[in-house]
């Protein structure tokens, strides 16, 4: 497979996705994930690592500094979908704080946005908008040439598809769950399994 340059916000970072990529290819288990610069100005960050906390941008990676990380889109725009994604979530979180390791959700909200939503469904964990979908692209759950308002009735806003990702210390996917059709939210049993197999070898 040739490796290939993408731009994700202001960095260049080199993958070996497919040459297509212009089509929806979700990363899986075992790949690992790419180098992306985060806003923190983007995001309501209510647990981040020591070294992180007064940084004005930091890479994806670092938060795997304090343990492993589950990455999980998220957007209003799902509608029913989204809030009992959110609600799923809400309830892993705890367990997922217990076993040493972070949650960080993409949102399509806008920043001002975040804090409304966390403050109505009272939720703990990192959120930050993911600007222009450009990090879900880099997982691979987005794409502006296969948009999912195209293929699911109910949803008409750009948004990636439902994704969630365990990743270990060294950046590789011990977990991957895409929901391409909507209809099950991902497993709080699987991510709290995923977990402690990323601490375990990682």
């Amino acid at each position: 497979m040739k490796s290939i340059i993408k731009i994700v916000g202001e960095d260049y970072i080199i993958s070996s996705l497919p040459k297509l990529y212009q089509k929806i290819q979700p990363l899986q288990n075992r790949d690992t994930i790419p180098v992306v610069r985060i806003n923190l100005e983007l995001g309501v960050w209510q647990h981040l690592p020591s070294a992180l906390q007064t940084a004005g941008t930091m890479y994806l990676h670092q938060l795997l500094e304090d343990g492993p990380l589950v990455i999980s889109t998220y957007s209003p725009d799902w509608n029913g979908y989204g809030e009992r994604h959110l609600k799923l979530l809400n309830s892993i979180y705890p367990r997922i704080r217990a076993l040493g390791g972070n949650l960080l959700v993409l949102t399509t909200e806008y920043c001002k946005n975040i804090v409304y939503t966390i403050q109505e469904h009272d939720l703990g964990f990192n959120i930050v908008q993911d600007y222009e979908n450009r990090i879900s692209e880099a997982l691979g759950v987005y794409s502006k040439y296969e948009p999912v308002w195209d293929r699911i009735a109910g949803i008409s806003e750009d948004v990636p598809l439902a994704a969630t990702f365990v990743i270990n210390a060294d950046r590789r996917i011990v977990y991957d769950y895409v929901d391409r059709d909507f209809e099950y939210v991902v497993s709080d049993k699987e991510i709290e399994k995923a977990v402690k197999i990323a601490r375990l070898f990682g």
